[in-house]
This record gives structure tokens, C-alpha cells and sequence, in this order.
């Protein structure tokens, strides 16, 4: 693979084909954008207001023209894919606002200007229609500019170029210094994958399946690497990735001189009250080293791949890396990649290519967008693969159906784990609480394909039953595909437990798969929210996705519930789906989801049959 020309095209390309589809997603008749999820309509607004202006800078405005502080947006039926930080257009006639989702909860969808528009957002406070506005996606271009920077970088340095390259294209080998380590608390994979990173010279690869410590792992591996003197930079494709990889090492290094994070406020909640990390906004290299509070001598940033793509961010300037590690990697890009690469001379990738998949163009001809940077290297350097072995999450119950569909029946569960055999007093579904540590819930009543009232019902029949035996919310995770049935299962808890407050809410984990990938909770409920799966035959690989069914059911300590159509395993082998342009490309994935129908422990709540 040329990196380079092929970088550039996917730069180029993906700016293309997000232009093209953002153009012909927003061309669409209304009804189809609400049902695409990319725009809500139909709704009351209320604004507050600024007193003063946003900033200093900004020139105040004439009475009654006011700045926007906030938007309530009350709206009955939000099925929108919209989330707490997405950026949206807030538009009405003459007005055109760019702002970002401040809040969304039960009670409140709240909107605020994006930091870069809080000047432009600004109206007559006393006069300003409350109706007929729409809020749309937003389109934004800082990716293609940042990525830009990176490529003009490694144009310009041909020996980076070549390295990476290299790399790449399968053709890099490790020396191996002798240099012994050992953990004395970390199991003999943890340990042999510790030792590769620190001894290898040029890379490492580390996979780790659900709950088998790679944290911990990567912890121990930057505090070594921090005691040898080295600058260590520490990325993930989110925040919160990073910041589980910060808290951890943290916890090892024990010194706030030595654990940066670079992040804004919003950005750096997990890590907040840690009193041995040292939260940056920005940390340009000639800044830190006329700094007296940062060691000088070893040291692990935490920061997105974006924040050293040189001239486009100022967040991490003129910084050079000895390694870098980057945490979930299997939901990392190649382009993105090769903006952490670039910064560094050695790299240790973490994750697991079983589990979630990087967001990236399809249908291209591209190399460079086949496939995650973990699944890559997964590929061409099968040899180099360090497997953690065992789980401290999944018994030996829970680990049987993912061991099975995804794992070549490779992985262990560790000693400390227990089998939950509690007898639980049930209100309402007995049979499926106090059955097999993981149970599949199928049903035949039809709904919608993104939201299902009825399954909302039986996650709130669960999360009854499991409270009245003393289970604490924050032990309960709830996960669905579909942004639109986090919203729908809320509205089914409010409705039950009018009382239930927004604290609640925070402790109980509601949310897409997406945002459970790396987390875990004693009992988990995966709701697919789908009854009508080849009416959503575009996104029928996004549904019927491998690593998202792995990740969904991977969360659980003691008992994972899976909610389900009985269509959504019924029609895998109708003739309709066979026939379907993107059947060749999910035959495999469909074959996990029948291999997984045909393993699980299933109750079936259908009215008209009984198992």
C-alpha cells in the first residue's frame, strides 16, 4: 500500500462522499429525515439569554437582541440519533444557529451555541417565534483539515513516511531486548504482553477480549515505560477511553507530575477528581519544558489522535513521542491512526478486533478504509498478536456463547469469578430471572425498527424485579443499537417509577452499544428494538453486526438478558434477504446470529407459542 497517495485519496474521499451525503440526506422530504434520525421537527422552543456577551471579546448586541445562553427543545416524539455533544443547525426562515446538544434526558433536550458560533447566535428576546423551527445535523470539516496537516507533515519527512509505511505494508520486524519484567499481580498473559511492549523494538500488539484486564495492562506497561524516562502518549478514538487509560495509570504511577490529560472540561468528567492526574486544555512542547510542575524525566499524555496533528491543533505542539499506546484500537481508522503514528517511534496497539468497528466510508475501493488499524495488523502480523487470556468479568456460565462465537474457545475465566445463584423474588418474569445466567427474550409483538414500546415494558418488568431483590441501579446496564430506544426505555421507567430522578438516571446506564465498549455492570439488559429488520435492509449490516451482538453481551458480571423479535432470527433465511445486493457481504455475520440463536438459553413470550 502506498500510505501516502492512498492517505490523501481517503482524505479526499471521505470529504467527498460526507458532502455528497450530508447534501442528500438534508434534499430529503422532511418525514424521511425524522425517520432518518438527522432532524427533529414539529417541536416548541424556548430560549434564555445571555446578559452579557459570550466573551470580552464579542461586541455586546442592541436591546431586545439578545444572546443565546440556551434552547429548550420540547418535543413528543424524538427518534433522532442526535446526542449529548452533537452539532446541530437550529433554523427557522431568517435564522440559522449553529449549536450543540447541552442536555438529553427524560425532562429536558437542551441546546446550546457551538464555542466557535456563540457570537453569531443571538435574537430578539422579546419577539421570536416559539414554533415551526427544524434542528438538523450539522456538517463539519474538521477532520479532512486536521488529517490534511498530517499528510503535508509526512510528505515532508520521508523517513517517517518510509517507517510508517513499512509498518503498514507487513514489512517491519521487532528486535527483542532482554530487559526482564514481571508484575507480580498480572497473569502470565498480561505479563508476556507487558514484557513484549517494553522489549520490542519497533511494536507490539496486544488483543484484549471482554474483561481480561488489558487496562491494567497498558497501566503497568506506560508506568515501566515512564520509570525508563520516556514521553509516553496515551490515545484512544474517545475521551473516555483515554481517560479509563488515565485513571489507571494514574492509580500505578501515583504522581500528577508525571499523568497529563489534555482535554476541556466537558471532555474530562472521569477524571476530574483525581488528585494524581494534571488536566491540560493544551500543552505545547517548549511550555512543558519550562514547566516546574511537570517531571522532565518520563512522562504519559492522554489526548486524542487529533490533538498532534500539528498546525491544525495547538493542543499537543512541537511534541515528538518515544511510544505510543493506543487503548480500543479495533475502533480506530488507518487515517486516524496516522496521526498518532506520525508523532511517535514506537507503537503499542490495544484492542480487539471482535468487538466494535471504526465508523469509516463504505462501498469504496480503498485499502485504506477496508478495515480498523487493529484488524490490519491482526492480519498481517498474525505472529505478533499478544491474546489476554483470561477474564475477570465473565464466569464460566458467560463466557461460553462469546467464547464460542468469537474467540476459537481460547479464553478462560478466571477463579475469582462466580456463577450467580441467587434465587430472586419476581413480580413479574421469575422464569427469566432466575434461569441461565444468559437468556435470549424473544417476542412477536410488532413495533417499530429503531424503538419498541413493549420491549421497553419488559426492560422495566427486569429492572423491577432485580430492585426488589436489592440491586443497586448503578449495577444495571441497558443497551440497545438505537438512539431513539434509549429514549423510549426512559420514557417506560418515568412512566412506572414517576418519582425517579435525574440522579437515577446516572446511575443507571442507558444507552447505544457503542458507548458500553469497555464497560461493564453486574447485570446487563441488550434491547434490539427491531421487529421489522428487511425494512431497514440498508442497514442491515449495522444491525446484524457480529461485534456489536459480541460487545452487547460481554458487559454482564452476573446475568445478561437479550430482548428480541423473533423476526430479527426468523427472516435471516428468507429468500428476500438471500436475494438482497448486500447479502454476500453479512452471509457471515448472519451465520453468528443464527449459531447464536441456535447456543442461547431462550424464553419466548409470545402469545400464540410456548418453548
Amino acid at each position: 500500500m502506498d500510505v501516502l497517495k492512498k492517505f490523501k485519496q481517503a482524505i479526499e474521499l471521505e470529504s467527498k462522499k460526507n458532502a455528497e451525503e450530508y447534501s442528500a440526506v438534508m434534499a430529503l422530504p422532511l418525514p424521511e429525515k425524522i425517520a432518518k434520525g438527522v432532524t427533529i421537527s414539529n417541536f416548541t422552543l424556548m430560549f434564555e439569554f445571555r446578559e452579557l456577551p459570550p466573551t470580552p471579546w464579542d461586541e455586546p448586541v442592541e436591546y431586545p437582541l439578545s444572546y443565546i445562553d440556551t434552547a429548550q427543545i420540547i418535543c413528543e416524539n424524538n427518534i433522532s440519533k442526535f446526542k449529548e455533544g452533537s452539532t446541530v443547525i437550529l433554523s427557522n426562515g431568517k435564522y440559522n444557529f449553529k449549536m450543540e446538544i447541552k442536555e438529553d434526558s427524560v425532562d429536558n433536550f437542551v441546546l446550546e451555541p457551538q464555542d466557535f458560533h456563540k457570537y453569531s447566535c443571538f435574537i430578539d428576546r422579546n419577539n421570536y417565534p416559539s414554533t415551526n423551527w427544524e434542528l438538523n445535523e450539522d456538517k463539519s470539516d474538521a477532520t479532512e483539515k486536521m488529517l490534511t496537516k498530517t499528510a503535508e507533515v509526512l510528505n515532508n519527512d520521508i523517513d517517517k513516511l518510509s517507517r510508517i509505511e513499512s509498518f503498514l505494508n507487513g514489512k517491519t520486524s521487532n528486535i527483542f531486548h532482554n530487559n526482564s519484567s514481571k508484575v507480580e499481580y498480572l497473569n502470565h498473559s498480561q505479563n508476556v504482553a507487558l514484557s513484549n511492549a517494553l522489549n520490542a523494538s519497533n511494536f507490539c500488539i496486544i488483543q484484549g477480549p471482554p474483561g481480561t484486564g488489558k487496562t491494567e495492562t497498558i497501566a503497568n506497561i506506560a508506568k515501566c515505560l515512564v520509570e525508563q524516562g520516556k514521553k509516553v502518549f496515551i490515545t484512544a478514538p474517545t475521551h473516555t477511553a483515554i481517560n479509563n487509560c488515565i485513571n489507571a495509570i494514574a492509580k500505578r504511577v501515583q504522581d500528577s507530575s508525571k499523568v497529563i490529560k489534555i482535554g476541556n472540561k466537558p471532555q474530562n468528567k472521569e477524571i476530574a477528581n483525581n488528585p494524581d492526574i494534571t488536566i491540560k486544555s493544551s500543552l505545547a512542547y517548549p511550555t512543558y519544558l519550562k514547566s516546574p510542575e511537570l517531571n522532565q524525566n518520563g512522562i504519559a499524555i492522554g489526548a486524542t489522535p487529533y490533538s498532534v496533528c500539528y498546525d491544525a491543533t495547538k493542543k499537543l505542539r512541537f511534541w515528538e513521542f518515544d511510544v505510543c499506546i493506543v487503548d480500543e484500537a479495533s475502533q480506530l481508522s488507518i487515517p486516524l491512526s496516522l496521526a498518532a503514528m506520525s508523532r511517535s517511534a514506537k507503537y503499542i496497539f490495544v484492542g480487539d478486533h471482535k468487538q466494535l468497528d471504526p465508523i469509516i466510508p463504505k462501498d469504496t475501493s480503498l485499502e485504506i478504509f477496508s478495515e480498523s488499524i487493529f484488524s490490519r495488523l491482526a492480519r498481517i502480523y498474525p505472529n505478533d498478536i499478544n491474546l489476554l487470556d483470561t477474564s475477570y468479568r465473565l464466569n464460566e456460565k458467560l463466557i461460553q456463547i462469546p467464547n464460542t462465537l468469537f474467540y476459537d474457545s481460547k479464553l478462560k475465566a478466571s477463579e475469582i469469578t462466580e456463577i450467580d445463584s441467587k434465587y430472586y423474588e419476581c413480580q413479574y418474569h421469575s422464569d427469566i430471572v432466575n434461569n441461565e445466567p444468559h437468556i435470549l427474550i424473544l417476542h412477536d409483538e410488532f413495533d417499530g425498527i429503531s424503538d419498541s414500546k413493549f420491549e421497553a415494558e419488559i426492560v422495566t418488568d427486569i429492572i423491577s424485579d432485580l430492585a426488589k431483590n436489592g440491586v443497586k441501579l448503578s449495577e444495571i446496564g441497558i443497551v440497545t443499537p438505537y438512539r431513539a430506544q434509549v429514549r423510549t426505555v426512559r420514557r417506560a421507567l418515568q412512566s412506572r417509577f414517576p418519582k425517579i430522578t435525574k440522579e437515577h438516571f446516572k446511575a443507571l446506564f442507558i444507552d447505544t452499544v457503542d458507548s458500553m465498549q469497555g464497560q461493564e455492570r453486574k447485570y446487563i439488559i441488550y434491547t434490539l428494538a427491531n421487529s421489522h429488520p428487511l425494512e431497514s435492509m440498508r442497514r442491515l449490516d449495522f444491525f446484524y453486526s457480529p461485534n456489536r451482538l459480541n460487545v452487547s453481551i460481554t458487559r454482564a458480571i452476573n446475568k445478561c438478558f437479550v430482548l428480541s423479535h423473533k423476526f430479527v432470527f426468523d427472516e435471516i433465511d428468507k429468500e428476500e434477504v438471500k436475494q438482497h445486493q448486500e447479502y454476500e457481504k453479512i452471509r457471515n455475520s448472519l451465520e453468528v446470529f443464527k449459531k447464536y440463536y441456535e447456543i442461547a438459553t431462550k424464553v419466548d413470550l409470545s402469545k400464540n407459542e410456548q418453548w
